[in-house]
């Protein structure tokens, strides 16, 4: 077997990443056009890091990545577990990030994304087919211990990206069936019990949870008709509920399916959303850039990040299932998990179908660690693009 190189750029990858990163710094620049310091140049910046990173490590290929993936792995994971060392303090209790000069903060958990992923690729291109149970200790272990250490930031979001990253390279590297089915049954009965696990969710984050299961448009509703029922002190009850969630927990989420919901067909244009410029969306740069992306585009314009992502996923695994060698096959695989669940996840939690939970949508959310960390993920799919192996059979 020989490999063959090319020297071009796989474009059907490149292109929509290009395309949501330019759309991300659009929409950074209006959900924070009206701040004293608007954040669009950063974010300009970090891009061009990521355009700059990304051709010098595809060149590097995939048996030297393969190789510095465990030291990379170890590199990150000793990081997190010194975060509540590094971290610099936050008045909400997390220790996510650390501060670097000039302003700019580094948070180790985007880089541990990858990290895991090249761990994963590592181990399981060896492994073979996964027929015993045994087998997937070694696969658990290596996702378990940097989730826990995440968790333990907390850094909800973050954590729960690892587990669609873990499932999918897994499946592809052999795993039975009736594994799978199992383990899936198993984690649907398990994760909803962590929420009564005391020490597992912090308050807040249970708080979110209510939130969801009894959201404010629902409870509007209820007030409207207890009062038409004349149960007035019943209504005045749920009233002040509904206050009380505007103000905290639940004023994310109704504000930001407000925000997509006005938004109509074409939306009201780039900076003139309401809730944007009214400043009702928390945190519209990054957790909620979605929504900020629903109420100016409208339909067309969520409908277009939607069909990117969909377009870029499929360019990854059609590199992976083009490619002979297991651990690039493996690689891509978890690239396009980690990028599709992830922007799931933010998609759903901005239009009220999952729980709120602080997560960024990727090339399109401010944050020079979450940008340059998908760009280290594009730039190993590109590499693994460029050299396929060629198989040569003797008579």
């Amino acid at each position: 077997m020989s490999r063959r190189e090319s020297s071009g750029i796989e474009w059907t990858v490149a292109l929509p990443a290009l395309a949501l990163s330019t759309i991300g710094v659009l929409f950074v620049y209006s959900a924070t056009s009206d701040w004293a310091v608007s954040l669009w140049p950063r974010q300009v910046l970090f891009v061009l890091a990521g355009l700059a990173v990304a051709p010098i490590l595809s060149r590097f290929g995939p048996g030297f990545l393969a190789g510095f993936s465990v030291p990379s792995y170890l590199a990150v994971l000793g990081v997190l577990i010194a975060m509540p060392l590094l971290a610099e303090p936050s008045t909400a209790g997390s220790d996510r990030w650390i501060r670097l000069p000039l302003g700019f903060k580094l948070q180790p958990s985007e880089f541990m994304k990858i990290g895991l992923v090249l761990a994963l690729a590592r181990h399981l291109q060896h492994r073979g087919i996964t027929n015993t149970w045994r087998s997937y200790i070694a696969p658990l272990a290596i996702t378990v211990v940097p989730w826990f250490f995440v968790m333990r930031q907390p850094d909800l979001g973050s954590s729960l990206v690892l587990l669609p990253v873990f499932v999918s390279m897994v499946v592809v590297s052999g795993a039975r069936l009736a594994h799978i089915v199992l383990v899936a049954t198993s984690v649907a009965l398990i994760v909803p019990a962590a929420y009564f696990l005391p020490g597992v969710l912090e308050p807040y984050q249970k708080d979110r949870i209510d939130a969801y299961l009894r959201p404010i448009d629902v409870m509007l509703v209820e007030a409207r008709e207890l009062r038409q029922a004349r149960q007035h002190d019943e209504a005045r009850e749920t009233e002040r509920q509904i206050r009380e969630l505007k103000r905290g927990t639940g004023r994310q989420q109704f504000f930001s399916v407000v925000a997509i919901g006005s938004g109509g067909l074409t939306g009201a244009g780039l900076t003139e959303g309401i809730q944007n410029n009214s400043n009702l969306l928390p945190a519209q740069q990054t957790d909620f850039i979605f929504a900020v992306i629903g109420e100016e585009w409208g339909l067309v314009g969520t409908t277009t990040v939607v069909l990117l992502y969909a377009c870029l996923i499929a360019a990854i695994l059609g590199v992976g299932y083009r490619t002979r060698e297991p651990f690039g096959r493996l690689v891509c695989v978890g690239v396009g998990a980690l990028i599709g669940g992830q922007a799931l996840m933010h998609l759903g939690i901005n239009t009220g179908l999952l729980p709120v939970t602080g997560l960024t949508l990727p090339f399109v959310s401010y944050g020079g660690s979450s940008i340059l960390s998908t760009w280290l993920g594009v730039a190993i799919v590109l590499d693994v693009a460029r050299r396929r192996p060629v198989v040569f059979f003797e008579q």
